[in-house]
């Protein structure tokens, strides 16, 4: 029987401590009442170096961390908005993502301070920094919807879902460069600006319409963005850059003071970078519970079907052909699939073959009566095939290259081929549809998968990605536009924020380590007098000598062996010349 080797007897033991040690650091939900108790009375007072980790901490973090960091007064509304604007001022210049920022942020942040300090604030996105499309009124700015703000008054008032943002304390700190008049899914070019690049590779276009919007959330220049989708302008952009986008139930969410193009498909929305941000945005648009009510579970015995129309070559479609459809994109796919039946769902195929005669009829001026029709054979379809939703690539086409790239080719890309996914179902049909990351292309731009259900079915698709997105997260941090406090990096704001809440909970008899990214931790309890310390072995302290001791052990037997095998060796090498001399004579 082969021996374990030390080393593995090490890895086991280190494994065991790291385990019991993660378990002792979680907060309970009695302890974390009574250290959130204590944080209301208390107001933080943090040092330089653990300022500069919550400012890494914030890199990525996800809308209900940053509500509890300002609640916690671990950050002001104005720290966290001068936060967001530095790393525009520092990186927007090679992605062109905003054609207004907001002056008055700042000056807005500074009231949610003092609402805050006053006892008033209210609001599930209190102080937090929020990107709004340029065809939104926002109060006080120009809504150029594209061309130049030359050409355009300021508005005089907001947009419904603006003032639903800020019902609920949000600062809108910019509006996002777009295609002119939203007309264009392949980018987002305007006559005020020019063109947004991708978060990913600034040769590739971000889509359109709201290219600005989703680049400056996946490049971490916002919490969150609003925008408008008329055929593809959320979903898409959102895929190519690593984000969330759900297109709603069309006339869901009111299109007050929103410029429009076509209203028998509009609808406006928000791009976030996970599936939770997504609900939260959705329920403060509408007034829901969504994020209360996501289900994690819900894929386990779910039937979906992957639509066949929207997710492989057809033979009676010549931009659909095998040659048109990209590899990076299908093999990633195929692997949502099998990480979709790994998380318990029934995947089948299936084909609805009027699909593209029912689409196409809505889309000709006028064609908003056959929407409805389309709407009852959807739903119908999926009764039929007896599944709660549909699946399809975001697109299938390999990612539009824009400009001139680094080996001075020049790309046209207006003159590319390119499968858009998002228009053919959820606006011809005026249905939900959401969009989630399933990968990254080799070009850099992201790749997204799109999940259709019957009308008002948000819930679902929400509950669906979000049971998805817990077991793979495929969204990649963009490179080009790093942490600015890296250096000072803690790890998650999470993570930061249980630290905090840890330090305020009394010293118990038995103390664990911090583990985690952080070397030391970042908030120290008041240490104990010297004369009232006395030496206990800990859990954790058992378990350390018993590795050591372990390993220490292992070593001495190990060299014991090695020890006679050596004076075996030597006495066979005598015995061995004895027996030549033997034979000599």
């Amino acid at each position: 029987m082969r021996k374990k080797s030390p080393v593995l007897l090490l890895i086991l033991c280190l494994s065991i401590l790291l385990c019991t040690v993660a378990q002792a650091v979680e907060l309970d939900d009695t302890a974390r009442k009574q250290a959130y108790e204590l944080a209301a009375n208390n107001t933080p007072e943090l040092s330089a170096e653990q300022k500069n980790a919550l400012l890494s901490a914030l890199y990525e973090a996800d809308l209900d961390d940053i509500c509890k960091a300002i609640e916690l007064r671990l950050i002001t509304c104005q720290e966290l908005t001068a936060y967001y604007l530095k790393r525009i001022e520092t990186y927007n210049e090679d992605y062109n993502c905003f054609i207004t920022i907001c002056e008055d942020a700042m000056d807005i942040a500074a009231q949610r301070d003092a609402e805050i300090e006053a006892g008033t604030a209210d609001g599930a996105l209190f102080g937090i920094p929020v990107v709004v499309k340029d065809n939104i009124h926002v109060a006080g700015y120009p809504t150029t919807n594209g061309y130049s703000k030359e050409s355009v008054s300021v508005s005089d008032e907001n947009a419904y879902v603006v003032e639903r943002l800020l019902e609920e304390g949000a600062v809108i700190i910019a509006k996002s460069n777009m295609s002119t008049e939203a007309q264009d899914a392949r980018a987002s070019y305007s006559s005020a600006v020019g063109h947004t690049r991708n978060a990913y590779n600034t040769h590739l276009s971000p889509g359109g319409s709201s290219g600005g919007s989703a680049a400056s959330t996946s490049l971490n220049f916002c919490a969150a963005s609003l925008g408008t989708d008329t055929n593809s302008s959320l979903r898409m952009p959102a895929a190519l850059n690593g984000c969330v986008a759900l297109r709603v139930t069309t006339g869901l969410i009111p299109m007050d003071n929103i410029i429009k193009l076509n209203s028998s498909r509009d609808v406006v929305g928000s791009i976030t970078r996970s599936v939770e941000d997504q609900a939260i945005m959705l329920s403060i648009l509408t007034g829901g519970t969504y994020y209360d009510n996501l289900n994690a579970d819900v894929l386990n015995g779910l039937r979906i079907g992957v639509l066949e129309e929207l997710s492989y070559a057809v033979s009676y479609d010549s931009e659909r052909s095998e040659e048109s459809i990209d590899d990076e994109v299908a093999s990633a796919f195929e692997n949502a699939i099998t990480e979709l039946e790994s998380c318990g769902a029934e995947v089948v195929k299936v084909s609805m073959s009027d699909f593209f005669y029912l689409s196409d009829r809505t889309f000709p001026a006028g064609g908003y009566e056959y929407i409805d029709d389309f709407t009852s054979e959807f739903e119908e379809f999926l009764a039929e095939n007896n599944i709660s939703a549909v699946i399809y690539p975001t697109y299938l086409s390999t990612p539009l290259r824009m400009g001139t790239d680094e080996n001075g080719t020049y790309w046209d890309v207006y003159e590319q081929d390119f499968i858009n996914n998002c228009r053919a179902l959820a606006p011809s049909a005026a249905i939900p549809d959401i969009t989630v990351p399933i990968g990254s292309h080799s070009l850099g731009a992201g790749i997204g998968m799109e999940i259709a259900a019957a009308p008002n079915s948000e819930q679902l698709l929400l509950d669906i990605a979000y049971s998805y997105t817990l077991s793979f997260n495929h969204r990649a941090v963009p490179t080009g536009a790093p942490d600015l406090y890296a250096a000072f990096n803690a790890g998650t704001l999470s993570e930061y924020i249980d630290s905090y809440l840890l330090s305020l909970l009394p010293v118990q008899e038995e103390e664990t380590p911090q583990v985690g990214p952080k070397k030391e931790p970042l908030f120290i309890p008041e240490p104990v007098p010297e004369e009232e310390e006395e030496f206990e072995l800990s859990t954790v302290n058992i378990i350390i000598i018993s590795c050591v001791g372990i390993v220490f052990i292992t070593a001495i037997l190990r060299g014991i062996r090695n020890l006679k095998r050596r004076r075996r060796k030597k006495k066979n090498s005598h015995i061995e010349e004895d027996i030549r001399e033997t034979v000599a004579k």
